[in-house]
C-alpha cells in the first residue's frame, strides 16, 4: 500500500525514452506506471490519453485532450512550449494543463485605480498532458510523452462543465444573428430563446450564456468619437434649451465617454410632488439596441393611473451607478425622498437605497417576484404548480405575521419544498414582500392586484420602446452613444 506521504506527491507518467518530466514550478516529479493513472470520472477508454499516443499536429493533440477534459469535468489551457517555429528544429514540445493549474500572482495595489475584486480559480493543480514532436522516416508527428490526471480540486458535473469559459463559444454565424436581433430591438433573453428554438436545444443549453451575449453586444458599441456630437447628452441639452424645466444629470468616464445619464420632465416633477410618496424603481429592463441597464421611476396618481417620474441609463449596474442614480433622482425632486420605494431583488440596489434614502421604507415588487415563478417552480411542482401559486397568494395577503409563518411552514411541507433554494430565499426576504410584514408601509394601492397589473403593464409598454434612447427621451432626438 502506498504511504500517505507518497500519496500526496504529484504522479506523472512519462515515456521512458523521455527523461525530462513536467514541472509546472520547476520542481521534480515522481514517475510511475501508466496503468496506475486514476481517471476522475467514468470515461470511455478510446478517449483516454496514453503514453505513445500519436497526433498529426499539436493542435490535434490539444483538441483531443480538451474533449477528454470536458468529459472528466474540467477544461485545459496551453501552458508552455519548447522550441519555436522557423528556428532550428522548430517547435518540439507542448504542455497542456488543467485550467486551475498555477497560482495567481499578487497584484500591487494602486490607490488611484479601482481594483476588480475577483477570486482566481487557480489552485496549483498539477494535472497535465505533454506532447513531443518525433520525426521518423521524414514524417513529423506528435506523441504523448507525459500525462497526469490527478486534480487537487473537485471536478464539475456534465451540466456544469459547459459553463467554463473554454467551452462557451459564439460562432460567427451566431454572432451575425445576435447583431441582427439587436438591430430589431429584441432583448437578450428573447435572443437566447429564439436561438434555443432554432437549434432545438433545451433552455440554458446553448454553447454560450446571456453574459457572453451581453459582452458581445458591448464590443459592438465601439463607436467613432466623431459621433459624439449626436449622442444622448447633446439630445438632452437640446431639450433643455426648449424646456428650461427639463432636468438631467450625467457623468463621464476617464475617456470622456458618457457613463450615466438620468432625466425627468417638468410634468413628471410636478406629478411627483403630489403622488411621489410611493415609487416603483424598476431596473429589470435594458436599452435594447445597446443592451445597457435601464432604470424607470413610476408612481400612481389618485385616479389609479400610472405616472412617469424619471429614467436613468448606465453603462454598468453596480452599487456606485445605482447610488448615483438615486442621488440624481432626489436632485430632480428637490431632495424629497419617497415614503416607500418598491424594487426588484437587487442586493446592490438594496444597499444603495439604505445609503441614499435612509428614511425611505424599501419593499420588493410582488409582480417582479411572481414573474420568475414559472422558471423556478413549473418543473419542480408540475401539475401542482397552479395549486401552489394560489396558496402563495393566499399567504401573501394574510393580515397576521403569525398566520403567515404557520401557513408558510405548512405550504413547504405539503408541496415538498423544504430544500428548495428559491422558497428558502423568498422566506429569508419575507419582510420585504409579504404584506403581513408591510402593513405599516404606504403603497398608494400599488400592491392591489388590479393596480399592480396596471403599473406593470405601463412599465412593459415603456420598456418596449427602449430599442433606442430617442424613443425614451423625446421626439426628434438622436440616438444615445455609449
Amino acid at each position: 500500500m502506498m504511504s500517505e506521504e507518497a500519496g500526496q506527491m504529484l504522479v506523472v507518467y512519462d515515456d521512458p525514452s523521455d527523461q525530462r518530466s513536467l514541472s509546472l514550478d520547476d520542481t521534480s516529479s515522481t514517475e510511475e506506471s501508466p496503468d496506475e493513472t486514476r481517471l476522475s470520472l467514468e470515461t470511455p477508454n478510446d478517449v483516454i490519453p496514453y503514453i505513445g499516443q500519436r497526433f498529426a499536429t499539436h493542435d490535434e493533440g490539444y483538441e483531443f485532450y480538451s474533449e477528454f477534459a470536458k468529459r472528466c469535468g474540467f477544461s485545459i489551457r496551453r501552458h508552455r512550449t519548447e522550441g519555436k517555429d522557423g528556428v532550428g528544429k522548430g517547435l518540439t514540445r507542448r504542455y497542456f494543463v488543467c485550467h486551475r493549474a498555477g497560482n495567481t500572482p499578487v497584484k500591487t495595489s494602486n490607490e488611484n485605480k479601482p481594483q476588480r475584486n475577483r477570486k482566481s480559480s487557480r489552485c496549483g493543480c498539477q494535472a497535465y498532458m505533454r506532447i513531443s514532436k518525433v520525426t521518423e522516416l521524414g514524417a513529423p508527428e506528435w506523441r504523448v510523452t507525459g500525462f497526469d490526471n490527478h486534480h487537487n480540486h473537485e471536478l464539475l458535473e456534465p451540466n456544469q462543465v459547459r459553463f467554463l469559459p473554454a467551452y462557451r463559444t459564439i460562432s460567427d454565424t451566431d454572432k451575425s444573428r445576435i447583431l441582427m436581433f439587436a438591430k430589431t430591438g429584441i432583448s437578450v433573453q428573447q435572443m437566447m430563446r429564439l436561438m434555443e428554438l432554432e437549434k432545438c436545444v433545451e433552455p440554458g443549453y446553448l454553447p454560450f450564456t446571456e453574459k457572453d451575449v451581453r459582452n458581445l453586444l458591448q464590443s459592438f458599441r465601439k463607436l467613432d468619437p466623431e459621433d459624439e456630437s449626436v449622442d444622448l447628452l447633446r439630445m438632452c441639452r437640446n431639450i433643455k434649451e426648449k424646456d428650461p424645466n427639463f432636468k438631467f444629470e450625467y457623468t463621464l468616464d476617464s475617456d470622456n465617454r458618457l457613463e450615466n445619464i438620468a432625466w425627468s420632465y417638468a410634468s413628471s416633477i410636478q406629478s411627483y410632488e403630489i403622488f411621489g410618496d410611493a415609487v416603483v424603481f424598476d431596473t429589470t429592463h435594458r436599452l435594447t439596441a445597446f443592451d445597457l441597464p435601464l432604470g424607470i421611476w413610476v408612481g400612481m396618481n389618485n385616479y389609479g393611473m400610472p405616472c412617469f417620474f424619471g429614467c436613468v441609463i448606465s453603462r454598468e449596474e453596480n452599487l456606485r451607478s445605482l447610488s448615483w442614480a438615486l442621488k440624481a433622482f432626489l436632485g430632480f425632486m428637490n431632495g424629497k425622498a419617497p415614503q416607500t420605494i418598491l424594487t426588484d431583488q437587487n442586493l446592490c440596489l438594496k444597499d444603495a437605497i439604505a445609503k441614499e434614502m435612509p428614511s425611505t421604507k424599501h419593499a420588493l415588487c410582488i409582480w417582479m417576484i411572481v414573474a420568475k415563478f414559472p422558471s423556478w417552480f413549473n418543473a419542480v411542482l408540475g401539475e401542482r404548480y397552479n395549486e401552489w401559486k394560489a396558496e402563495f397568494y393566499r399567504l401573501y395577503n394574510l393580515e397576521s405575521i403569525e398566520d403567515f409563518e404557520l401557513g408558510w411552514r405548512d405550504m413547504v411541507n405539503i408541496f415538498g419544498l423544504l430544500t428548495n433554494r428559491h422558497v428558502a430565499n423568498l422566506h429569508a426576504l419575507r419582510n420585504l414582500w409579504a404584506l403581513p410584514y408591510l402593513r405599516s408601509h404606504f403603497f398608494a394601492g400599488m400592491t392591489a392586484a388590479g393596480l399592480s397589473k396596471s403599473i406593470n403593464a405601463f412599465i412593459q409598454r415603456f420598456s418596449e420602446c427602449s430599442n433606442s434612447a430617442c424613443t425614451l427621451c423625446g421626439t426628434g432626438c438622436c440616438s444615445c452613444r455609449f
